[in-house]
């Protein structure tokens, strides 16, 4: 009877675990250029104004300077090389589109960061960098003061 309630235990114990894991597991750290796979970085601008981005982080014949080296939260300066883009108002890469954005700024306009919806805000001076992961999408608009406001999200689907 121990034996059978031993492994009944052992066997709900490892489904919960794999559950549990299979719903926290954060985007991987982007990868400059195309994605392959089902992953890729993406960055929508609702601002009216230039944002750049950059899907060569890493590689490239300028620099972007990244606050966040490792993607996330964490202080981690690198004066990245990389090539920077800049767009108006709309959507670049994304889940499944094979077009991975690796890091985003405002090189005219300082902005706020976050990462999720119940996250810190963080203020960015005008050029400074932050970088996504795959699967990870910048929304930015204008907010409070006519300021720039970028929340950073896993995208669904």
């Amino acid at each position: 009877m121990n034996r059978r309630l031993g492994r009944a235990v052992a066997t709900i114990t490892t489904a919960l675990a794999v559950a549990t894991g299979i719903t926290v597991v954060e985007a991987p750290a982007a990868q400059a250029g195309n994605c392959t796979g089902r992953f890729c970085g993406a960055v929508k601008n609702r601002t009216g104004r230039t944002m750049y981005y950059t899907t060569t982080l890493g590689s490239g014949s300028g620099f972007c300077d990244v606050w966040n080296r490792d993607g996330g939260t964490g202080s981690n300066f690198w004066h990245a090389p990389c090539n920077q883009l800049s767009m108006g108002n709309g959507v670049r890469g994304g889940n499944g589109t094979g077009y991975d954005v690796d890091a985003f700024t405002f090189n005219n306009w300082g902005y706020h960061e976050r990462f999720t919806r119940v996250g810190t805000w963080h203020w960015r001076s005008a050029g400074v960098w932050t970088k996504i992961r795959d699967g990870e999408i910048a929304d930015c608009g204008i907010g409070d003061q006519n300021e720039i406001w970028c929340t950073v999200l896993v995208q669904a689907g």
